[in-house]
């Protein structure tokens, strides 16, 4: 037998049942989308620690070994702590229902080099789960803002004996930002290049907190500390901070030295040679944002980040050029 709970509508006050089970209904007066939450609050849930002291520092020794670290790291570097802490985490599913309608244009140009501009209609239906997670407290300097995993043993029996961040931030900021998060992923995942119309609703199907064991290592390379997070579920390294390694630094700024110099300098010449300035300008552009990178390299590259940091540096050269050469010169795109 099901149990049937009457409540009243927080929009314009009308009688609307709910059956047991049911997360999402519509008043049928108003039409206001409403969510139900039990007297018990968010689900709350925390994962087993499963990962010992051993293994996390075996983790730690062989991240040491990939990159562009410190080639003597595993030699030099010297392990100061090492202990486990449980850091909350938001987890949140969230329903996109709707169309979305627009066009996407398509340009063809005949032999005589006219060009006409195509537009092709697109509507497309939306139906979605997006689930997101984030942390709910402060990190500081820990370099973790998502979780990467979201299965694991759920037990509270570790609670007492690890230390524990409580949760800082609300169950309704973390509810506003999902649905704004899942309406740009819907956005982007229907694909109409210039959208004109849409109907779309971001309906909360699920929150949770999720109490998510954590190792932070501590450790020392020369006169400087650096820390390293590591998975107390998977035991796979999550953030880290590690010295870079000389040599690399010395070859990036070589050679994108030489790099950004010659490209300038063939831009230049090939432009002026052919009496295309914009050519000439494209080059110095590209030329200049080789040296930029560069530069930054070489001023990051002393230490190695991985993770959620903050401002972090990028070693992907392709986003970093595909940024530095995104804008307009006199009717050029680059």
């Amino acid at each position: 037998m099901s149990i049937s709970v009457g409540l009243n509508c927080p929009a314009c006050g009308g009688a609307i049942s709910i059956s047991e089970g049911e997360k999402v209904l519509n008043c049928e007066y108003c039409g206001s989308l409403l969510w139900a939450e039990g007297d018990a609050g968010v689900m709350t849930v925390a994962f087993r620690n499963v990962q010992a002291r051993d293994s996390v520092l075996r983790a730690t020794q062989e991240w040491w070994r990939k990159g562009f670290k410190a080639r003597d790291l595993k030699v030099k570097g010297k392990l100061l702590e090492c202990y486990p802490i449980y850091l909350p985490f938001w987890s949140t599913t969230t329903r996109v229902a709707g169309w979305i309608c627009g066009y996407e244009e398509r340009h063809h140009t005949d032999r005589n080099g006219n060009t006409r501009t195509e537009r092709i209609p697109k509507e497309e239906m939306v139906l979605h789960d997006y689930r997101y997670t984030n942390i709910a407290c402060d990190p500081g300097d820990l370099g973790i803002k998502y979780l990467r995993n979201v299965n694991g043993e759920a037990s509270f029996a570790d609670f007492e004996s690890i230390p524990t961040f409580e949760s800082t931030t609300s169950k309704d900021e973390m509810v506003e930002m999902s649905k704004q998060n899942a309406l740009t992923d819907a956005r982007s995942d229907a694909n109409v290049p210039h959208i004109t119309f849409e109907r779309v609703t971001a309906i909360p199907k699920h929150i949770s907190q999720i109490y998510y064991p954590v190792w932070v290592v501590r450790y020392s390379y020369g006169e400087r500390m650096y820390m390293v997070t590591v998975d107390g579920v998977t035991g796979n390294v999550l953030s880290g901070r590690a010295p870079g390694d000389a040599l690399y630094q010395s070859l990036a700024v070589t050679g994108g030295t030489s790099a950004g110099g010659l490209i300038a300098a063939g831009g230049l010449l090939i432009g002026l040679g052919s009496g295309e300035g914009a050519l000439a300008v494209i080059g110095v552009v590209a030329g200049v944002v080789i040296l930029g990178f560069t530069y930054r390299f070489f001023r990051h590259g002393s230490e190695i980040t991985e993770g959620d940091f903050d401002g972090k540096m990028t070693t992907d050269i392709r986003k970093e050029l595909k940024k530095g050469l995104n804008f307009n010169l006199g009717g050029f795109r680059i």
